[in-house]
């Protein structure tokens, strides 16, 4: 695959991959939000069926969405795969002309520039702005290109990080998709489910990565975690208009 090709298959993949975990923490915030503001008490109401269903339904989204996440098949490289996920994100992020390419358009694309910023006035600007500013636009332009390298070093970080905790929830997850969420499997039943803690913990992996993937190669800081203290927010306010209803029936 020739380096234009991985260049563009990195800016669909950051762009997808953001999206994807966005949705997954508004699901997380949802979740935790009911699980918090409903009682155990309440969960025993004649109505628990259809909110232990909707309970289940959250979770087996949110597993879903972590699924597709990280997903990696044993065939073809991981570089050559179509899927918007952190493992080929990865692959293709470890290739040195992709770095290289990506720090070029950083350094390129990042900053406005001289002609954006040195318009003053109609007859522009005076020669001492004029250098002041393109000293200004250098200094950035270097600047946004270590950004850049050092973004993909702490993406590559994250995900080489995977230390065993990670990979035997990634690994109960995989199974469970596998066998259970994509297909029903009646002789490979799935050897250990995941568990909440597995989601969870995934979860913040998820969010590093894109984290530092929407940087290296959109120029662009997101931060997931002001998105979800807002989705936890708006949960807790929904689930407790739930709650007064449930006591007052």
């Amino acid at each position: 695959m020739n380096t234009d090709e991985a260049l563009r298959r990195v800016r669909q993949i950051a762009a997808m991959l953001g999206d994807d975990v966005r949705t997954a923490v508004q699901t997380h915030a949802v979740l935790e939000a009911a699980n918090d503001t409903i009682p155990r008490g309440v969960k025993n109401h004649e109505f628990a069926a259809t909110f232990n269903a909707i309970q289940n339904a959250l979770a087996l989204k949110l597993a879903l969405e972590l699924a597709r996440i990280f997903d990696l098949s044993k065939r073809p490289p991981p570089e050559e795969q179509d899927k918007a996920s952190v493992p080929v994100l990865a692959a293709l992020l470890g290739r040195p002309d992709v770095q290289l390419g990506l720090e070029r358009e950083a350094e390129n694309n990042w900053f406005p520039g001289v002609a954006h910023i040195g318009t003053i006035g109609p007859e522009g600007p005076s020669g001492a702005t004029e250098a002041a500013l393109r000293s200004l636009e250098e200094n950035s332009r270097s600047e946004d290109r270590a950004s850049c390298r050092a973004a993909i070093a702490e993406f590559l970080r994250v995900v080489g990080r995977m230390a065993s905790p990670e990979r035997a929830a990634l690994e109960r997850l995989r199974q469970f998709r596998n066998q259970r969420l994509a297909h029903s499997l009646f002789d490979r039943a799935p050897d250990r489910p995941p568990r909440y803690a597995d989601l969870f913990l995934l979860l913040g992996l998820a969010k590093d990565a894109a984290r530092h993937a929407s940087l290296a190669i959109q120029g662009q800081n997101r931060d997931f975690d002001d998105a979800s203290k807002i989705d936890r927010e708006n949960a807790d306010g929904y689930y407790g208009r739930v709650l007064e209803a449930l006591k007052r029936t």
